[in-house]
């Protein structure tokens, strides 16, 4: 036999919003109801979804480019792809880059083989690197260091956020008490009230603040003029849902 529940107009009003600001919410009902004297022998369970954002602005750009060289020996390969990583590295601490915000993420040394042969024709170093810039009003310096350096390519330019992990916490956390709190309005709408926490899960449901604006730079590799450019990165948003399911209880009377 099923119970009705009647809920008074603020109640109805206040579970109305408690669901605007909770993503998803099911209130399910049991077959068996409390009844005076006896214990419900199945719960009632309430599932809420709690979001947390938390927005921010990059303040860090990262800078890929590579140096490619090739000679008859691989020693004089790798010597030559040294030799254009020292100029290239004087040229950005001389623009304020710090000397630990310049890195090699890989260096590659390969063969080249004849055509139609086994033999080895000359040998290849290819080496990527990273440049990390604090001051988000200095890319253009950067940028022409990278050209007047004559590396191969500039690969990307991303805007990123360096402290992730205290942003994705804020957002746990406004996650967590929009659940909580959506749980107890739409509990007392029903004339219940919380026993437990039964469950509890959560996803990363938002745009990642690492690598949030990249622009590939085809066609801006060595010869090119001046970067002058204005660069205006984005605000973006991170996003945590927290999903709950609590356990509830009617209230006397009810």
């Amino acid at each position: 036999m099923k119970k009705s529940v009647l809920i008074p107009a603020l109640c109805f009003y206040a579970l109305l919003a408690a669901a605007a600001a909770a993503e998803t919410f099911t209130f399910t009902i049991p077959d068996v109801y409390l009844k005076s004297g006896d214990a419900a022998k199945e719960p009632v369970l309430l599932d809420v979804t709690g979001t947390g954002r938390v927005k921010a602005v990059p303040d860090q750009v990262v800078i890929s480019a590579r140096i490619y060289t090739e000679e008859k020996k691989a020693g004089e390969a790798f010597d030559e792809n040294q030799f254009r990583m020292g100029y290239l590295m004087d040229l950005l601490i001389a623009q304020g880059v710090p000397r630990e915000k310049i890195a090699t993420e890989s260096l590659y040394i390969n063969p080249v083989y004849k055509e139609n042969s086994s033999k080895v024709d000359r040998y290849v170093v290819d080496r990527q690197i990273k440049i990390f810039q604090d001051d988000m009003d200095r890319i253009s310096p950067v940028l022409d260091a990278l050209v007047d350096s004559q590396v191969n390519e500039i690969g990307s330019i991303e805007f990123v956020v360096k402290d992730l992990d205290h942003k994705y916490e804020e957002a746990l956390e406004e996650a967590a008490n929009d659940c909580r709190r959506t749980a107890k309005l739409l509990a007392a709408g029903m004339g219940t009230r919380i026993v437990g926490l039964k469950a509890m899960r959560y996803d990363y449901g938002g745009m990642p603040l690492g690598a949030v604006a990249a622009r590939e730079a085809s066609g801006w590799d060595a010869g090119g003029g001046a970067f002058n450019q204005m660069i205006v990165p984005r605000e973006v948003t991170t996003t945590v849902n927290v999903h709950a399911t609590y356990e509830l209880e009617y209230l006397a009377g009810e």
